[in-house]
């Protein structure tokens, strides 16, 4: 068969030699056409939680440290390694989108090796061929690319971990298991992934009576110590055991515990994998049965654990998109299989002439053909749940939401702070972070040891984070802004009270604070264009509220002072 050829003629002079490029041209260039399509298609996906994490890039390209914001020593990441990795892309002069764009498609490019590398070596070039298309036709890894965030680093590394681990001899020191540590760094629960692997060879090699301590340490102690390290560093560094993320996210089931198991249903629905049932049942009961085994039980294991911790919000699967390499790889294997049933197998019960003119072709075809279909169900060009169509609404709400309301006030905002380092509230706590001098109180605590520690979930949707209107006298601030529209007109308000109503959560603040005594309303204006970005602003001794002007065209205006 075609498979067998191309995985035999790689290696018989300059003619099978040829082939071999050829089809690995074929495959990068088709692969890179793809994304670039997914590109066009998706257009300038952004997350402002992707700034939390830039401003700490920011500030540690500048030398400052991992500082949050101005200069605040907040821990509002839970990616540290990726942080390090676009503060090194920044430090070369980058902007920080592109940079960690760069980055995250050159973590899919490694994504799309480790999972040829291990269709080919198991299964033939064509296989492994075609499981590289699968994995480009995944709109959504491509929407994560573009999102900014670590979640196609941390899916890529963890495929090459699997992908290395799973050609390497079973009686060997498996380094490639080494690729777990960049997956420990990667995010503050890369420890969950990494105890799954090392969880899986450690019962593989017992099972298969190839157990050694001494192998299994020389990969698990290096892991283990820069992870004791790196906690180390970071408890000294800020004081706390976890970020501030994480006792912020810890309550996300709190007001639907069902809805991670809801998220992995409609996950499935979306991906079509139950679709994937003969494709998967073919790899683990052919000769593959072993790796399909282990990467099955690791899509499951970490399935499980996205599902424990209620999921996410953004609108690409978030937390499912680590699994999907390793179940490409899955289906590879089972394409692999279908292609070449008999090999290594006792002869079937069946005349030779049979199989080679009705059951082999009839079996590659639904190979083919399914894990066509499944390529199509992952793509965005084809809609086929009301989970996926509720996704890619999302999803340009999302990216609208962030171009036009949260960069396209940016212009406005950056005036607001009149002395560096003075403390504006916020729900978006990245964009402002990064693009003005404000010491940013998160409102959400993803940024806010306080409100991460202390808060609740009363009146907000916990899937966000925390809110802790209790903690805001002691945090003691100077600027709340309006909820969205962020930018409108001068006359949008026609008085204190009306600005105060549409400051996010301000009912609940207002028990604690007194908005009406204690700060005055105001906006930022274009006197251009009428556009102006209301807030409200604490009374200070000494301070004017007389209009100003801070940089032309631009004034500062407080309307209801008199």
């Amino acid at each position: 068969m075609l498979s067998r050829s191309l995985k035999h003629r790689g290696g018989r002079g300059g003619d099978g030699r040829g082939l071999l490029w050829l089809l690995y041209t074929i495959v990068a260039v088709a692969f890179v056409a793809i994304e670039l399509d997914q590109i066009r298609r998706i257009g300038d996906f952004r997350v402002d939680d992707a700034y939390i994490t830039f401003s700490f890039s920011k500030n540690l390209a500048l030398g400052r440290g991992p500082l949050y914001a101005h200069d605040l020593k907040a821990e509002g990441y839970s990616n540290f390694l990726w942080m390090a990795l676009v503060a090194t892309v920044h430090r070369l002069g980058l902007d920080l989108y592109l940079g960690a764009r760069l980055l995250a498609f050159g973590f899919l490019a490694a994504a799309a090796y480790g999972v040829h590398r291990l269709v080919e070596k198991r299964c033939g070039r064509l296989p492994a061929a075609l499981a590289v298309l699968f994995l480009a036709a995944c709109s959504d890894l491509t929407r994560a690319a573009l999102s900014g965030l670590e979640t196609v680093a941390f899916a890529s590394c963890l495929c090459l971990a699997y992908s290395g681990y799973l050609r390497e001899p079973r009686r060997r020191t498996h380094w490639s298991l080494l690729w777990l540590l960049p997956v420990l760094l990667l995010r503050i629960d890369g420890f969950v992934p990494v105890a799954i692997a090392l969880g899986l060879e450690t019962l593989s090699s017992i099972l298969g009576r190839r157990f050694s301590f001494r192998r299994l340490a020389w990969i698990g102690i290096p892991i283990a110590s820069a992870g004791l390290l790196y906690f180390a560093w970071r408890y000294q560094y800020y004081g706390l055991p976890l970020p501030s993320t994480y006792y912020a996210k810890s309550v996300v089931a709190a007001q639907d515990p069902a809805r991670g198991y809801r998220q992995l249903l409609e996950f499935i629905e979306d991906y079509g994998i139950a679709y994937s049932a003969p494709l998967v049942l073919a790899a683990l009961l052919g000769r593959h049965r072993r790796p399909a085994s282990i990467l099955l039980l690791a899509v499951a294991l970490q399935a499980g654990y996205a599902v424990k911790v209620g999921g996410d919000w953004m609108p690409f699967w978030r937390f499912f998109q680590p699994v999907v390499p390793l179940f490409v790889m899955l289906c590879g294997l089972g394409l692999g299989t279908l292609l070449r049933p008999t090999e290594r197998r006792p002869r079937p019960p069946y005349p030779s002439w049979l199989y080679r003119g009705l059951v082999g072709p009839a079996l590659a075809a639904a190979g083919f053909a399914l894990l066509g279909f499944l390529a199509i169900r992952v793509h965005m060009g084809s809609v086929d749940s009301q989970a996926e169509r509720g996704k890619l609404g999302h999803a340009e709400h999302v990216k609208k939401h962030t171009l036009e309301n949260l960069l396209g006030s940016v212009d406005l905002a950056r005036h607001l702070v009149r002395t560096p380092g003075e403390k504006l509230v916020s729900d978006y706590a990245g964009v402002f972070a990064v693009f003005t001098e404000a010491n940013i109180i998160d409102m959400w605590g993803l940024a806010n040891p306080q409100i991460a520690r202390f808060g609740g979930t009363e009146g907000i949707n916990s899937i966000y984070g925390k809110e802790c209107a209790a903690c805001y006298p002691s945090l003691d601030p100077d600027y709340f802004h309006v909820v969205v529209p962020l930018v409108r007109t001068k006359d949008a308000f026609r008085s204190q009270r009306a600005v105060q109503n549409e400051v996010f959560q301000s009912r609940a603040i207002g028990r604690y604070l007194n908005f009406r005594k204690d700060f005055v309303a105001g906006y930022v204006l274009e006197t251009a264009t009428n556009r102006a970005f209301w807030f409200l602003e604490r009374r200070r001794p000494g301070r004017s509220h007389k209009t100003q002007s801070p940089a032309p065209g631009i004034q500062i205006v407080y309307p209801f002072e008199h």
